[in-house]
């Protein structure tokens, strides 16, 4: 009975071993879904923002030229709405610092800013559309390395972002965004002379509120979904 009984598996196997591995390769059959997870490679270009102080309005302390910039991003979706996300930038820019009092008055050099924001996204249609338009905020951290040779400094940065995420298949897809991330870098208080240290010189400012870096991205970027 034992021998008929295998004799029997046997037969059943080799008639429907062949349909079942026939199906698994049909190219109409539906791929494995994509998790929960998506990675996305980003490019474009950052419009940076000056400083200046009440003492000379229109002279920039600190300017910083555009560049072209490059990330990383990570998001978790949390629900048919939301994403939790971690994102990378880095950017390397031009960087003139103007002092009256020291000479030479001017000194330029590369600025490499590293920029890392934890955020939250929100979809305005559910998973699961091939478009999803999104709006996106952000709080971290900019670290500001100076090629003179300064040290770096790190300092609080927030982010606020629209864009678009296109998915062409299953895994695959494109992101564009458009990013405001100013870099605080310290405050002062009213009428009096201030000079303040931030990693790269020294800044003088007669005023009076909080001074940032303004920055502004216009980013392409590539989607793979796991």
């Amino acid at each position: 009975m034992a021998g008929r009984g295998t004799s029997l598996l046997a037969v059943v196997g080799a008639v429907l071993l062949p349909g079942a591995l026939a199906f698994a390769q049909t190219p109409g059959a539906p791929p494995p879904q994509p998790g929960r997870f998506e990675i996305t490679v980003l490019g474009g270009y950052r419009f940076e923002g000056s400083l200046e102080t009440k003492s000379n309005p229109g002279t920039p302390a600190l300017d910083l030229g555009n560049a072209a910039t490059f990330g990383l991003a990570l998001d978790w979706r949390v629900d048919r709405y939301a994403d939790l996300e971690i994102q990378y930038g880095y950017t390397n820019s031009p960087a003139t610092v103007t002092l009256p009092n020291v000479n030479p008055p001017r000194t330029t050099y590369d600025m490499g800013i590293h920029d890392v924001t934890f955020g939250f996204i929100a979809n305005l249609v559910p998973a699961g559309r091939p478009i999803r338009p999104y709006l996106g905020l952000g709080l971290g951290f900019t670290v500001l390395v100076p090629s003179n040779e300064l040290p770096a400094t790190t300092k609080l940065t927030f982010s606020v972002a629209a864009g678009l995420r296109a998915y062409l298949s299953d895994r695959f897809g494109l992101r564009f965004e458009a990013r405001w991330a100013p870099v605080y870098l310290f405050s002062t208080g009213p009428g009096t002379q201030n000079c303040y240290w931030f990693g790269f010189d020294y800044f003088c400012t007669s005023n009076d509120t909080g001074h940032v870096i303004e920055q502004t991205d216009l980013r392409l970027g590539v989607i793979y979904r796991f």
